[in-house]
């Protein structure tokens, strides 16, 4: 079995409104574009051989803290990109997985403090999401949360 797996890591903590939109550009091109660059190739190889799993965020969902307007953005379209890339490979024997997440213990969150999952549970979760043909693994209580808050009201959220 081949199994590609996609975990862009940048935040530049670009604020929406008054951020170069160069800083922007950069979480796209990272989370979006990056992560499409290496599908693309990688698809005829792993046709009817396993899964393409991207490493998307709770932040897909909902921008939670100041600086994280720009990563939310970048990783909505990850999440979405995810989506479409599971209708266009319909019939071709590959799973697509979005794997969501809070925090995890790694570089890029060093400087954040917080519960966060250690990489080897994310890592743990999603395999056992490929086992079992999920197209979506929620890691942590974070991600749970906030998937079951997108029913409801936003002010649960943001208010």
């Amino acid at each position: 079995m081949s199994l590609l797996i996609n975990n862009a890591g940048i935040a530049t903590g670009a604020d929406l409104l008054t951020s170069p939109l160069e800083e922007i550009r950069t979480d796209l091109e990272t989370h979006l574009f990056g992560t499409l660059r290496v599908i693309r190739p990688f698809t005829p190889i792993i046709q009817g051989q396993g899964p393409i799993v991207n490493i998307l965020s709770v932040l897909s969902w909902a921008a939670t803290a100041a600086g994280s307007g720009s990563y939310s953005v970048a990783k909505a379209a990850e999440r979405n990109m995810t989506n479409g890339l599971r209708v266009e490979l319909d019939g071709r024997n590959i799973l697509v997985q979005g794997v969501h997440l809070g925090a995890a213990d790694t570089d890029m969150m060093a400087g954040v403090d917080g519960l966060k999952i250690h990489p080897a549970d994310v890592a743990k979760a999603s395999l056992l999401g490929v086992e079992a043909g999920a197209f979506e693994v929620l890691v942590d209580d974070p991600s749970r949360f906030v998937k079951a808050a997108l029913a409801g009201d936003p002010a649960q959220l943001y208010g």
